[in-house]
């Protein structure tokens, strides 16, 4: 087993015990939120564009509905568990989202987590949402919001994930954990990986691959 420098990872559905946005959409937008979040699953629309529509969609949320829900969104059991163990390790982690950044900054202070991390950029102004896409990149294959694939720089890199917007990385990355979605699509399509429920079965994989 070469040494494992780099680790990528998904949030969304990954590192959240739910998918934090779609949620989100759940609770405060119509149900026709449901009707472009299909025609992405689909490849009809990109994620890019299924977030336009989304977000758009969203109204009457206050200041006070949004941080409330926020502080409520959970981790994985063991990822803290599974963040001391890279750490220990000097590997290198990072989190890769499609989602949005206030998610994924306020979740990780509140678990006092110093991660670097990459997602699309949600906006809240006097009761309106609004999101910008400082990782668009117009060359990605899945015209992503934000789009993974060009922001590891490893030539050798593990990837964790669970989801629609991890299906291009992951077929580029030399080790994946997959879960749910994920893992569905790489049985159908003969892509290696090692499936997991929770951030103990990675960190159990990892320390075997340690002692291989």
């Amino acid at each position: 087993m070469k040494r494992l420098d780099a680790i990528y990872c998904d949030f969304d559905g990954t590192i959240t015990k739910e998918d934090s946005v779609n949620k989100f959409f759940e609770m405060y937008a119509p149900k026709n939120w449901l009707e472009s979040e299909k025609l992405w699953i689909e490849g009809k629309i990109s994620s890019r564009e299924n977030a336009i529509i989304q977000v758009g969609l969203l109204k009457n949320v206050s200041q006070k509905q949004l941080d409330d829900y926020i502080e409520e969104i959970e981790i994985d059991d063991y990822f803290l568990d599974f963040v001391d163990y890279v750490k220990s390790e000097n590997i290198k982690l990072t989190v890769l989202s499609d989602g949005f950044d206030l998610f994924i900054q306020k979740t990780l202070e509140r678990y006092n987590l110093d991660i670097p991390f990459y997602a699309n950029k949600l906006i809240f102004n006097d009761g309106k949402f609004n999101i910008e896409f400082p990782y668009y990149n117009d060359s990605c294959d899945k015209k992503a919001g934000m789009c993974k694939c060009q922001k590891v720089k490893e030539k050798s890199f593990c990837y964790i994930g669970d989801g629609t917007s991890d299906l291009c990385i992951a077929s580029k990355a030399d080790f994946l954990f997959a879960s749910k979605k994920l893992h569905n699509y790489c049985k159908e399509n003969n892509i290696k990986h090692s499936h997991f429920t929770s951030f103990r079965n990675i960190i159990d994989t990892l320390k075997e691959w340690d002692n291989a």
